[in-house]
């Protein structure tokens, strides 16, 4: 299962302040790389806007490319929670794809100030491109592999077919929310759930389902 992904990653008792400061300086990171630019935005201004010392900062993240990673990791975790939903757990897994990927399509819709930042070319984010799916990719291979043990997805490599399924639907949300500004979303969404299933579903469960 993988209820355990998504969790804050301070989570221990006594923690509190430490999660507060950490999000504080990601709120302020966000709205400040989404509206006055990535490459001019400084540690100094996040800190500012946070209401943090700079030292503060810099014990949570040791550049501003970390931070940048870590705004991002704080929005795959709204996805991740959302994979952890009981309601979505009790769902076979060869009837996921639909409210997973309209779930994600529905996060972007309501934060395209995040998917701004996943559409930055990686000259421009320095080394954020050498980072994976991170936890999002872990949890789709965690379901891949539970999806083919029940039997009900084709016999493929979890970790690359993760790997996969995670660019390919991130490049369609680059795609439809950064470059078309949202145009065709419904298109976007039906294509990406087509694509999914028939190369992953067992052909026997896509004639059940009627695709």
């Amino acid at each position: 299962m993988i209820s355990g992904f998504g969790k804050p990653r301070w989570n221990e008792p006594g923690k509190e302040a430490d999660v507060d400061k950490r999000q504080l300086i990601m709120d302020a990171a966000r709205e400040l790389f989404t509206t006055k630019g990535y490459e001019t935005t400084t540690m100094s201004e996040v800190a500012r806007k946070a209401g943090v010392a700079v030292g503060t900062v810099y014990l949570y993240f040791k550049n501003k490319n970390d931070l940048l990673y870590g705004v991002k990791e704080d929005w795959d975790n709204e996805f991740l929670k959302f994979m952890a939903r009981p309601e979505i757990q009790a769902t076979p897994h060869h009837l996921r794809a639909r409210p997973l990927v309209e779930a994600v399509f529905m996060l972007c819709e309501q934060q395209t100030d995040m998917v701004q930042l996943m559409g930055m070319q990686p000259e421009m984010v320095g080394e954020w491109h050498t980072h994976d799916g991170g936890t999002v990719q872990a949890a789709l291979q965690v379901m891949f592999d539970e999806a083919q043990a029940a039997g009900a997805f084709r016999e493929v490599d979890s970790k690359a077919a993760a790997v996969i399924a995670y660019g390919m639907v991130n490049q369609a949300l680059i795609q439809c929310f950064v470059i078309e500004e949202g145009k065709d979303e419904a298109l976007y969404i039906e294509t990406v759930i087509d694509a999914l299933e028939q190369w992953l579903v067992r052909p026997e469960l896509l004639a059940e389902m009627g695709r």
